[in-house]
């Protein structure tokens, strides 16, 4: 799984930013909601280790997609947020 860090360091042109998107899409497309929950608390737990988990900019993220997300997809990522602190 990527850092989340990792995607604030934008590919500088679009050709990049799509093939990126879609190598992420590949990776993570067949992978059930246990193994995605797997791959997330392994992330997070790396990158705490590294002291480079910063929770508030993933809450300011959450909070920028309430307006795109439907109510119970944002509250589901709320409670999954809440569980990384």
């Amino acid at each position: 799984m990527s850092k989340l860090s990792q995607f604030s360091n934008l590919p500088q042109n679009e050709k990049e930013a799509k093939e990126e998107l879609n190598e992420k899409f590949n990776l993570y497309k067949d992978m059930n909601k246990q193994q995605l929950n797997e791959q997330l608390m392994q992330e997070v737990a790396r990158q705490k280790q590294a002291g480079s988990f910063d929770f508030a900019t993933l809450s300011n993220m959450v909070e920028s997609l309430k307006s795109v997300l439907p109510e119970t997809d944002y509250q589901n990522v709320k409670r999954i947020l809440e569980s990384l602190r």
